[in-house]
């Protein structure tokens, strides 16, 4: 099975940096320092659950076409570079390949499809945090790694469980699901009500629950995807919303996610994930015709405060 990473990242570089330990036909597509730290001296992964190791990749690159087709791919790109990717992968993708989206977002697999050749789209989600700490260098700091992956469909694909079996043999938690609609939800709803309650409160989560009314508003948030999902036929648990509640109660004070830190930091608004986290909400909210008040102000804050820290500091990121 020929298996390509999509992206050297966090992400990408803790499961290609995994897969490419078993001795399978591991490929890279990486650019920049990066590749060129990995061609000198390896993909080097520094793990809380795997360990400290180096990997060579049986190959890598840029060139999609050089690459040649994949019968899997592991796509781990920010969601706002999603449709460059597809454009970027299309030549490695044949009509029996696999893709399998480890991003932020929900259903990523609906973006998707428009974007690439006739293939099997999956989605999945992947439970760690893990970054790329200088080129050529992954740092998983926690999560249990788990990675869940299906078709919306339900569809069982063998490709699929033949890639689970790997990422187990890797030492990554791996399965197959026939319900990776609620997967996808559950994890979305974690991720994007965190986004969304840092963004209104423009600040990480100690801030958040100084507030006198946060415990209200941290409900009627994550409330509001719940809601959604239901709208889009997935029933999320009723115990959820209080397991998020005690969640979000015992964050860190600094706690934040990547999509208020990149507004922060003073990256471009385009340049970071509001659309796909935040701003599919309330996309989905307009064409269900669901009020989701949270989201809305949550995306309008996004905008504000992209706007504020680019004009403060937006040299350093041209």
């Amino acid at each position: 099975m020929k298996i390509l990473i999509f992206g050297i990242g966090g992400i990408g570089g803790f499961a290609g940096g995994a897969l490419s330990g078993t001795g399978s036909d591991v490929y890279f597509y990486v650019r920049g320092k990066n590749r060129e730290a990995i061609e000198k001296e390896g993909l080097h992964v520094t793990s809380e659950l795997l360990g400290d190791f180096t990997v060579h990749p049986k190959g890598m690159g840029q060139d999609g076409k050089a690459l040649g087709k994949m019968d899997v791919i592991l796509l781990a790109c920010k969601g706002n570079g999603l449709a460059k990717a597809c454009h970027d992968m299309a030549p490695m993708v044949a009509t029996h390949t696999v893709v399998v989206p480890l991003l932020n977002g929900v259903l990523v697999s609906d973006l998707m499809e428009p974007l690439l050749p006739p293939c099997f789209i999956a989605d999945g989600t992947i439970r760690v945090f893990s970054h790329l700490e200088k080129p050529g260098h992954v740092v998983q700091t926690a999560g249990s790694g788990q990675v869940v992956m299906g078709m919306k469909d339900g569809r069982d694909l063998p490709l699929l469980h033949e890639l689970a079996a790997l990422l187990q043999k890797s030492g990554i938690p791996a399965k197959v699901t026939h319900d990776i609609r609620l997967d996808s939800w559950e994890k979305y709803a974690l991720m994007a009500a965190n986004s969304a309650l840092f963004c209104l409160f423009d600040g990480p989560a100690g801030k958040v629950r100084r507030q006198k009314n946060y415990r209200q508003v941290v409900a009627e948030t994550v409330g509001e995807v719940i809601a959604m999902a239901k709208v889009q036929g997935v029933i999320i648990p009723p115990a959820y919303k209080e397991d998020y509640l005690r969640l979000f109660d015992s964050l860190p004070d600094d706690t934040v996610t990547s999509l208020y830190r990149d507004l922060k930091d003073g990256k471009k608004v385009e340049d970071t994930e509001t659309e796909i986290i935040l701003g599919r909400m309330v996309d989905l909210g307009k064409k269900a015709g669901l009020s989701v008040p949270c989201f809305e102000k949550a995306y309008e804050m996004a905008q504000s405060i992209g706007k504020r820290n680019w004009g403060s500091h937006g040299m350093k990121h041209t």
